[in-house]
């Protein structure tokens, strides 16, 4: 069963997978073929709206950017809102709330010219969100007040759950838990209604950070675990970073530290694939709470520092209050009194601008407890009674562990009397909230034993209608095809994966082996030129003990014979193509090399190819490279002994399906040279067995110079 369970996990996690890159095909397709700049912009930012890693944060970026564009080129201004929001929604997951609250301020200016009321409350909404991440509460809760009413007046009651979920922190911070936690039951109500489960795990979560407060730790718990559930299975990797922050708050005012520490070691492990900055400085804040309530002075330090340049980067005012006050308390634990001071302070000062009711009195607690350390007892009464003021009544744990520090405080400064009244208030307290956590277990053990009690009714119920079996048997049959069919379509997928990935192994080694096999190509035609140039050199050695005459002379023309073999295969080994050789290159440096070697420059020789494709295949390049050897070498020895201006032209042109190589110099004419049968020269029986070799005809003119042209069959 367990198995099956696993396959299914998997199944649908490769389906969400396969259906979110699936959905941005669909997109950009749908975009690459948008005729209308109306339906290109909505595609765009729909496309924007698909979570990483399926689209990223920067593609998401550009194509809001790219819609907003559109709009503005069309005048659209209803349009322009929606893109200017989609932009700060974007740049608030990255942390960079006044650039966020810069595009909400221009989408709210646009929506309340047009009258636009959804983007009138969605810009209210989105300005709230980013006023209370800068810790700027009481604007927020006006800012999401005024949202939520267009929002209803509008009959728009789906989006009212995001709002009811802000609304509820902002009160919680605030020291509101009744007001927080309706709204988030409001909130809940309509995230389950159109079953919306992103909102649901949100709201999950921010209840049970509430509850927490409120020191009803088992209800926050169960709801932490409840989000984390929808979390995994919506594959939210930053919701989750987020839920094991929290859950980890709950095992830490609970002192099972190592719990706590595990948890928020699990919210570091996903920063990599949720680029959850802000999640990030509050994991390192609260290890840095763990790590000093189990005596690990360095690290705890190490986090807190860590966590106030994280908040410090994002600019986001709570958070690095939060880490201050942490960092302060932790200095006051050491007995770096000055330090700790310090830090409380800047806590309060920023807690202070954000009207944070709650967060304020925890600071001036903390404070309030330093100064009676330090035997500053009037100012250290001053802030408890101030920070118990702004809690009393809110039955929160902060009110009871200010009731503590009272009775501490006066214990200290010898007012016994006062000192037993606030211990005896922290006692009531103390035992009343162990009585609600033993009611709730109560509560729990007797809701266990409703449920087993309604299992046993329902067995005796299914002893007693025997017909009903047959019914249940077809029933489970049909969910036994069903696991068969989902198993069967597992077990293809499988096979088709393997398939993939033997079809892929396979692929790699025909290119390994391809590529072994050109490497040995070249290397042949590497060593075939080295081979020719041995020869080459032997020749020339050979020639050099000779004298001037027909020896030599022959030792020299085979020279340069082997020299035109010589440089095809050079160029074979330095080419990509492997059977094929640039010809025009090759006769140019040809013809160039003979004109240097028989003393001329290399202006009285030219070379003029016309050819659709200028590689030509190594079995005709070859020939065509011996005869253009001994046409031009034959030209450079016998033509030009009275002759002021020597030209030698090669050309080689596609006429239809022939080639026509022509060689023609403007020297003396020999009319000797016409056929092999009358000629003693060996070069030209060699040029007419080539020309024979290659399906040719051999002419020669000879009316003004000498011209040979050579007609080659394709």
């Amino acid at each position: 069963m367990n198995r099956l369970l696993c396959t299914l996990s998997l199944l649908m996690a490769a389906q969400i997978a396969f259906t979110q890159s699936s959905r941005v095909d669909s997109l950009t397709r749908l975009i690459d073929n948008s005729t209308s700049n109306k339906e290109k912009a909505q595609l765009l930012l729909q496309r924007s709206r698909i979570a990483p890693p399926a689209w990223t944060t920067p593609q998401a970026v550009g194509d809001a950017q790219q819609a907003l564009a559109i709009y503005q080129q069309t005048g659209e201004e209803k349009g322009q809102v929606d893109a200017y929001l989609r932009l700060s929604g974007l740049y608030s997951f990255q942390s960079k709330y006044q650039a966020a609250l810069s595009f909400d301020s221009i989408a709210l200016d646009l929506a309340q010219k047009v009258a636009y009321k959804q983007g009138i409350a969605l810009a209210c909404s989105n300005m709230g969100r980013n006023y209370q991440s800068l810790g700027e509460l009481e604007k927020a809760r006006t800012l999401l007040t005024q949202s939520l009413q267009i929002l209803r007046e509008a009959g728009m009651e789906r989006e009212t759950g995001d709002v009811y979920s802000r609304l509820g922190v902002i009160n919680r911070r605030l020291g509101d838990f009744k007001t927080s936690l309706q709204h988030y039951d409001e909130g809940i109500a309509i995230a389950v209604r159109y079953k919306m489960e992103p909102l649901q795990a949100i709201l999950y979560m921010n209840k049970a950070n509430s509850l927490n407060e409120s020191a009803r730790y088992d209800e926050a718990i169960q709801l932490h675990l409840e989000s984390i559930r929808i979390k995994e299975k919506l594959h939210d990797e930053r919701g989750l970073m987020q839920s094991f922050n929290n859950l980890a708050n709950v095992y830490f005012a609970t002192a099972q530290f190592e719990k706590a520490i595990s948890y928020q070691q699990k919210a570091l492990s996903l920063y990599p694939a949720s680029q959850n900055q802000s999640s990030l400085a509050n994991a390192y804040n609260n290890l840095g709470n763990s790590f000093a309530q189990t005596k690990q002075i360095d690290s705890a330090e190490f986090y807190f520092k860590k966590s106030i340049g994280q908040f410090s980067n994002t600019n986001e005012q709570p958070g690095l209050a939060l880490a201050y006050n942490n960092l302060g308390n932790f200095y006051i634990d050491q007995e770096r009194y000055t330090e700790g001071l310090e830090y409380l302070q800047q806590a309060l000062t920023i807690r202070r601008k954000s009207n944070a009711k709650y967060e304020v009195a925890s600071t001036m607690n903390n404070i309030g407890a330093a100064l009676t350390k330090l035997q500053r007892y009037k100012e250290a009464e001053d802030y408890l009674l101030q920070s118990l003021q702004l809690v009393k009544g809110n039955n929160s744990s902060l009110e009871t562990g200010i009731y503590k520090r009272l009775s501490e405080h006066y214990k200290a400064t010898g007012d016994f009397e006062e000192a037993y009244k606030y211990q005896s208030n922290y006692a009531s307290r103390k035992d009343t909230l162990l009585q609600e956590s033993e009611i709730l277990n109560m509560a729990k053990a007797s809701a266990d034993y409703e449920i087993e009690k309604r299992e046993t009714a329902l067995t005796l119920q299914k002893k007693e209608k025997e017909i009903q079996t047959l019914q249940l048997a077809a029933s489970n049959k049909k969910i036994w095809l069903l696991i068969a069919g989902i198993l069967l379509l597992a077990t293809v997928l499988v096979m088709y994966i393997r398939s993939y990935r033997q079809k892929k192994k396979t692929a790699a080694l025909l290119a390994e082996k391809n590529t072994r096999i050109e490497t040995l190509v070249r290397e042949l035609h590497h060593r075939v030129k080295n081979n020719l140039q041995v020869v080459s050199g032997l020749l020339s050695l050979q020639s050099n003990r000779l004298e001037e005459g027909a020896a030599k002379e022959a030792m020299e023309e085979s020279r340069n014979r082997i020299h035109a073999m010589s440089m095809i295969h050079q160029r074979l080994y330095m080419d990509n193509e492997l059977a094929t050789v640039d010809i025009t290159d090759y006769l140019q440096h040809l013809s160039q090399s003979l004109a240097n070697s028989f003393g001329y420059d290399t202006r009285h020789v030219s070379t003029k190819v016309r050819l659709t494709d200028q590689n030509m295949p190594i079995d005709l390049a070859v020939p065509i490279g011996l005869i253009v050897n001994e046409l031009v070498t034959n030209s450079f020895k016998h033509a030009f002994r009275d002759v002021l201006k020597p030209e030698v032209a090669v050309t080689l042109e596609q006429k239809k399906e022939t080639l026509e190589l022509r060689v023609a110099d403007n020297g003396q004419s020999n009319t000797s040279l016409q056929a092999p049968a009358t000629s003693t020269s060996f070069g030209m029986k060699l040029v007419h067995t080539l020309v024979a070799q290659v399906n040719g005809e051999l002419s020669v003119d000879q009316s003004a110079g000498t011209s040979y042209t050579i007609l080659i069959r394709a």
